[in-house]
């Protein structure tokens, strides 16, 4: 494997490129001006184990939505997803026993199709919550990607159960957006905005739902194949572009590089000469990370300022002010009037 010009950025298969360039072309856009946007062409398409970096994957979904001048566009391409475009994760999830297997399966393998968002499963008393956590910051794309992961899920579940399935709530961590009565058409049930975490909540008896494709044998030979795509992802990855996902797990903490190492299997003198390698320090990682984050957050979301901080790791309010003002010049409550009013002036 040929070694890239080393960066901390993110690199993403490029798996559902088609799907959105096709939905793009139905809206009158042109898939030609979008990949150009990224410095590809069609032809590129067409490279199904190549990797889209992360400022390529922004320009695309940028290019995209100002073609179709469609806010809702990331809702329509999740409503297009069906089980068979995951690939190998969507055949072995619907090779499962039940739900419950499915869903187990996604949790371990969502980053072979989407890096950008992690599934964990949570029980709490008689319901279930699937939380979607965000593991890079997504800055103006943020709706797009979470409504097609979210609009995706959700119909993957209601695929595996045989339709039987029943979501009862769905919670998201940003704001409503002006098309939220849309979200009618892809979710019968209550959709709330400005929470905590992204979540698709149902009943702990869906997980015993069967699989009509349920095949243990299928299963069994889909999900190696799954492990094997794993690791080449995590192969392809940088250094940094691995530590940045792993930072997007961690809520309230910031680990320290010998813990970091520690997960890597690595020790922290080779951690540290590895990023060096690539141009940038685990300090400088957490600090752009948390910069992009704390911008994301003050923007997106109702949180207040003192959360925000904890959510980042600082130990109050006043240690995340500072931070913030030596990046931004300002402090965090100001950064947030001053650019809605920007925005609300457009």
């Amino acid at each position: 494997m040929t070694k890239r010009s080393v960066t901390n950025e993110v690199y993403l298969p490029r798996h559902y490129l088609r799907n959105l360039l096709d939905l793009v072309k139905s809206r009158g856009g042109n898939p030609s001006a979008i990949l150009a946007a990224a410095g590809l062409s069609i032809q590129d398409t067409g490279q199904l184990n190549a990797s889209l970096s992360w400022p390529q994957f922004q320009a695309i979904i940028r290019s995209s939505c100002a073609e179709t001048q469609e806010p809702a566009l990331g809702l329509y391409l999740g409503s297009q997803l069906t089980i068979t475009t995951h690939g190998l994760l969507g055949l072995a999830t619907m090779s499962s026993r039940n739900l419950q297997e499915g869903i187990e399966l996604l949790c371990k393998f969502t980053s072979t199709r989407s890096p950008l968002l992690r599934v964990s499963m949570q029980r709490h008393q008689r319901s279930v919550y699937l939380v979607l956590t965000e593991l890079h910051p997504l800055a103006d794309i943020r709706l797009f990607v979470v409504e097609t992961f979210t609009v995706a899920l959700h119909a993957m579940l209601e695929f595996v159960s045989g339709h039987q399935y029943r979501i009862q709530q769905v919670e998201l961590a940003f704001q409503q957006p002006q098309h939220s009565e849309l979200y009618q058409a892809f979710f019968p049930c209550k959709v709330g905005f400005e929470k905590a975490e992204h979540k698709l909540i149902f009943s702990v008896d869906d997980l015993a739902l069967a699989s009509p494709w349920a095949d243990q044998q299928v299963k069994a030979q889909l999900t190696a194949q799954c492990e094997q795509e794993l690791q080449h992802w995590q192969q392809q990855q940088s250094m940094a572009g691995l530590i940045r996902l792993m930072l997007g797990r961690t809520k309230g903490r910031i680990p320290g590089i010998e813990q970091v190492a520690a997960e890597f299997a690595v020790s922290s003198r080779t951690l540290r000469r590895r990023l060096a390698e690539e141009d940038t320090s685990y300090q400088c990682l957490v600090d752009d990370w948390r910069q992009q984050m704390a911008s994301q957050y003050l923007l997106t979301t109702a949180l207040p300022v003192q959360q925000i901080g904890y959510l980042l790791g600082y130990a109050d309010a006043a240690n995340f002010g500072r931070a913030f003002r030596r990046q931004q010049g300002i402090a965090p409550q100001q950064f947030r009037e001053q650019q809605t009013r920007q925005i609300m002036s457009k």
